[in-house]
């Protein structure tokens, strides 16, 4: 039998399709077969995880709260390499902006309040780390792949107007009751204490403009006048509660400190001086929390709870020489029974209410704002400590008790804990000389960053430094150990592509910062003259 040619017919029928369900190239390019859109809640998931900064890494040694005590793990140089490079994540704040405008067709979203948020984090974290940045002309893809740097001050002037609308846009969901989001394991979808959080990080971001409050362009005084002023319109945190704040949940993500890492690390890290002197140098109970008293010292003041017992290392000391001493028992390490005990630790909190205490404070101290209006610096002052002292369930009156690890025990077995009782007192303790705020002046500023520095231990990634840097608060110790011929690094260096893709911008941002052709890592950034 002689076969047919359908060919004809077959391609008539093609082109009938076509043409009756009107396709377009765009339509026949989509691939059907994978997801061709992204829901904004499983974006939101991503960006809140990005956000996260976990301790243990170099965020604490460049903030001189812990050591590397071991060279295999590492050193404590200030060898600045390049900072974090955010841009994928904020390539998706983007897009789940889109994302949500698309199937909402509404043009206020409480995903695109969080974006107007999570805009200004991360673009203004990006400059504290490296000063000038791609800002207005970078996440456009391929319609611009050398996009131009943004001033430092462009970046926060921007960083405020984002935060302005996201305070706004959160208003008026919350007035409206129209709050459909999901995907928010911080906050559980509450758009209540996103809009405190919002407020509390635009403080922050005011605090580290301190050497700024002459730019009439930034007007950074009244802006936290406005803040501090108008709790109807700018509500700040309250409580812990409102603490954005990642909780560790076994086994799904364990705390970096636990059981299974402990034979490699429980003893190769120890307590820096800059932190354990300032705390035994207050007669700070928190020091029995965080940290345990070097073997020998309480060996030969007969005294493991003694204030003398725990003493940290100098971060400048040569890596060698630390360790020696650190495997004598001459230096603290962490606290194992807190960090190592389980796989859950502590939250880490990003954002906090201790930390908001400490910045309101700070803001009375200088005199931005009428010290009344909001409160008193000292009240603030002493709720940022109480609420540190609470977190590591320290009673203002009574009994504390503490463990600390048995010499030579192993994680593993029965008890391998010692406990012992020490007795606090909160007045004891705030009406010490060094403790009770002097006043609105640069002993009571001192203070007030001491104790900022010893409530965000272990928390808020490189706050500490960034703090540091701008007022030399605590003082940084310096030497062999922490390289750079012995200074601390004022900034990170740019991602080492935007050398070779973006060569011009990159090479103009430089000179424009007084660099020259070198990305210095001891350079001044805008924000520090």
């Amino acid at each position: 039998m002689k076969k047919k040619n359908i060919y004809p017919v077959f391609m008539f029928l093609i082109l009938f399709s076509l043409g009756s369900c009107n396709l377009s190239f765009e339509d026949l390019k989509q691939n059907v077969n994978v997801p061709n859109a992204v829901p904004p809640s499983l974006l939101l998931s991503g960006v809140l995880n990005d956000l996260h900064e976990a301790p243990f890494g170099d965020n604490e040694k460049w903030s001189q709260y812990y050591l590397i005590n071991y060279d295999y793990y590492g050193n404590n140089r200030y060898d600045f390499g390049s900072g974090k490079d955010y841009y994928a994540t904020l390539k998706n704040v983007v897009k789940m902006d889109e994302e949500a405008s698309t199937l909402t067709k509404s043009e206020v979203t409480a995903y695109g309040a969080l974006s107007d948020f999570l805009k200004a984090y991360f673009f203004s974290k990006l400059s504290l780390e490296m000063g000038d940045i791609p800002m207005s002309e970078a996440l456009k893809g391929i319609e611009n792949l050398t996009p131009k740097y943004d001033t430092q001050k462009a970046v926060f002037v921007q960083s405020f107007v984002w935060l302005e609308s996201a305070n706004t846009k959160l208003a008026s969901l919350i007035a409206a009751n129209d709050s459909p989001l999901k995907g928010d394991f911080y906050y559980n979808n509450d758009l209540t204490k996103w809009q405190k959080l919002v407020n509390t990080f635009r403080l922050r971001l005011l605090i580290h403009l301190s050497n700024k409050t002459a730019d009439t362009d930034l007007n950074v005084k009244d802006q936290v006048a406005a803040l501090l002023g108008n709790p109807g319109k700018y509500p700040l945190m309250v409580g812990t509660s409102d603490n954005l704040q990642y909780n560790y949940i076994y086994p799904t993500n364990n705390y970096p400190n636990n059981p299974s890492n402990f034979g490699n690390d429980g003893s190769r890290n120890n307590c820096s001086d800059t932190y354990v002197g300032l705390l035994t140098r207050l007669h700070d109970p928190r020091v029995y929390a965080t940290s345990e008293p070097a073997k020998a010292l309480a060996d030969s003041l007969g005294s493991t709870t003694d204030f003398k017992a725990f003493k940290g290392a100098n971060p400048g000391e040569d890596l060698g020489s630390m360790y020696i001493k650190s495997n004598s028992g001459k230096y603290s390490l962490l606290n194992r029974y807190r960090y190592y005990r389980t796989y859950t630790a502590e939250p880490s909190l990003e954002i906090s209410y201790q930390e908001m205490c400490f910045n309101v404070a700070e803001a009375i101290n200088r005199g931005w704002v009428a010290s009344g209006t909001p409160g008193n610096a000292e009240d603030y002052y002493k709720a940022g400590i109480k609420a540190s002292m609470a977190f590591y369930d320290i009673p203002e009156s009574g009994n504390l008790i503490v463990h600390f690890f048995k010499p030579a025990a192993g994680i593993s077995d029965a008890n391998p804990y010692n406990e012992y009782t020490v007795p606090v007192d909160w007045n004891t303790y705030y009406n010490q000389g060094t403790v009770k705020y002097s006043g609105n002046n640069v002993t009571g500023l001192k203070q007030i960053l001491e104790q900022r520095y010893l409530a965000l231990f272990r928390h808020s990634g490189l706050e500490s430094y960034f703090t540091f840097r701008r007022t030399g608060i605590p003082t940084f110790e310096t030497g062999p150990g922490t390289g750079n011929s012995g200074r601390i690094a004022m900034r990170f260096q740019y991602p080492s592509n935007e050398k070779n893709t973006n060569s011009a911008n990159y090479s103009a941002a430089l000179k424009a910062q007084g660099y020259g052709n070198n990305d210095d890592i001891n350079g001044i950034m805008w924000i520090l003259k």
